[in-house]
């Protein structure tokens, strides 16, 4: 497990997304009340879910507890979804696989209101300078880390130049949002169970 969360490290420190002091990376250890955290600059430790120190892991630990589907959590520093503070606004869902994996981001947010933001499902979304990332599984947070970048992009992108967004249809939105629930639902089940969650497959 430790090697996996060396690697998903590296791979998130490779794109640009987890450089700075306090961006980190954990991994749910499913039959245990604990968590594995990789911060920058440390080496991997074994956090308490329900007694976690001050800072970074008790965010982290934050969000275990109030997703039961999270076997992923990543706090990063990525160019792109930073600039979302700036315009103090939640992104719209522009990207069926935005809509599929990610749900409807939240507005720029603070960890005290933390638990109201998650309870909708929602994958990812700023909160206290930071973009945090949640996923099912290791590989499926990985995924959305890089694909919340690059929609934060294009919406940043498009917005300062002035250009117009069309949020995707209600229709395709409420679809992808149930198939994500669904996702979440398994993955709550195994976790319960102290099983790892499936990878989810297909759209």
């Amino acid at each position: 497990m430790q090697e996996a969360l060396i690697k998903a490290g590296s791979r998130l420190s490779g794109k640009g997304l987890l450089n700075r002091l306090g961006d980190a990376v954990s991994l749910r250890v499913v039959d245990e009340d604990s968590m594995l955290l990789l911060e920058v600059g440390a080496t991997p430790r074994v956090v308490s879910i329900g007694n976690p120190e001050p800072g970074v892991a008790a965010l982290h630990a934050q969000v275990y507890r109030a997703r039961p589907d999270a076997g992923a959590v990543a706090t990063l520093s990525p160019r792109w979804s930073l600039q979302l503070q700036g315009l103090g606004e939640a992104m719209p869902a522009i990207f069926d696989e935005q809509a599929r994996h990610l749900g409807h981001n939240w507005a720029p947010a603070r960890a005290p209101d933390l638990a109201v933001a998650l309870a909708a499902g929602c994958n990812a979304g700023l909160v206290e300078g930071r973009l945090l990332v949640l996923g099912i599984t290791r590989n499926r947070l990985l995924f959305n880390a890089e694909l919340f970048e690059k929609c934060a992009m294009a919406y940043v992108l498009a917005r300062l130049g002035g250009g117009k967004v069309k949020r995707l249809p209600w229709i395709v939105r409420k679809v992808a949002g149930g198939r994500l629930l669904k996702d979440e639902a398994t993955a709550s089940a195994a976790h319960a169970q102290g099983r790892s969650s499936p990878e989810p497959s297909g759209y």
